[in-house]
């Protein structure tokens, strides 16, 4: 008869089992998912990068420049110190009134005006500090410094008689400085009558008190005493 059945399961015995152990077609295969490409960390990115490194530059600047405001601003404020007490030591506005200093009027008599102490009464008539040698041609006396003579009238006010010693009175200058009489000068001096000099009772005597000073000096006031032991009176030569 023909050739011999084949059964079915010998046919896929010999065919499908065989099928079976080839790949399977690009039809055949199952759809794959799509491969994702894995990112770089975040901090791995040169753009990261590249920030992270000009916000550290700028806090360092920021840091740098904050110390280096404060020190400007310290050395502002330095600078402006003395601007600040400049007022206090500029000049006074020339426009403002400078009040001028008080001086205070002395009640002492002056020269031409009568002076009392004890029984005499005083009246300077001058003074002069220009002569530097008194005395004559034969007996003389050359001063330290300047002959300042003080031109005086003395009247005994008193009931009994008062002598007159020229050596009880003093001269001042403007700084104070005090200057006794020059006795023995006043012995080369012929009208002086201040070496010593008796005064009755309304008796007027005219001397001349003489006082060795330092060149250039301006007497201010001469101090007057009927003796030694008298409270004295100051009489302004100024």
């Amino acid at each position: 008869m023909g050739s011999p059945l084949v059964s079915d399961q010998h046919v896929l015995d010999q065919y499908g089992e065989t099928d079976m152990t080839h790949p399977p077609t690009l039809e055949q295969r199952p759809e794959q998912p799509p491969q994702v490409k894995a990112k770089k960390p975040l901090y791995k990115r040169a753009w990261f990068i590249i920030l992270a490194v000009i916000v550290v530059l700028g806090v360092a600047a920021n840091l740098g420049g904050g110390d280096a405001d404060t020190d400007a601003a310290a050395s502002g404020a330095d600078a402006a110190a003395p601007d600040a007490v400049a007022p206090d030591a500029a000049a006074p506005d020339a426009a403002a009134p400078v009040a001028e200093p008080a001086v205070e009027e002395s009640s002492n008599p002056g020269i031409g005006e009568p002076a009392a102490d004890g029984k005499f009464t005083f009246v300077v008539n001058g003074v002069d500090c220009s002569a530097t040698e008194i005395g004559s041609e034969y007996m003389n006396t050359t001063a330290q410094g300047q002959f300042c003579m003080v031109d005086v009238t003395i009247s005994n006010t008193g009931n009994e008689a008062q002598s007159f010693f020229g050596d009880n009175a003093k001269l001042f200058n403007a700084e104070g400085q005090e200057f006794s009489a020059d006795s023995e000068a006043a012995i080369y001096l012929e009208d002086s009558s201040s070496l010593y000099e008796e005064i009755n009772p309304g008796n007027t005597l005219n001397s001349k008190v003489i006082f060795d000073v330092p060149s250039g000096t301006v007497p201010t006031a001469i101090e007057l005493h009927d003796s030694a032991f008298s409270g004295g009176v100051t009489v302004d030569l100024q």
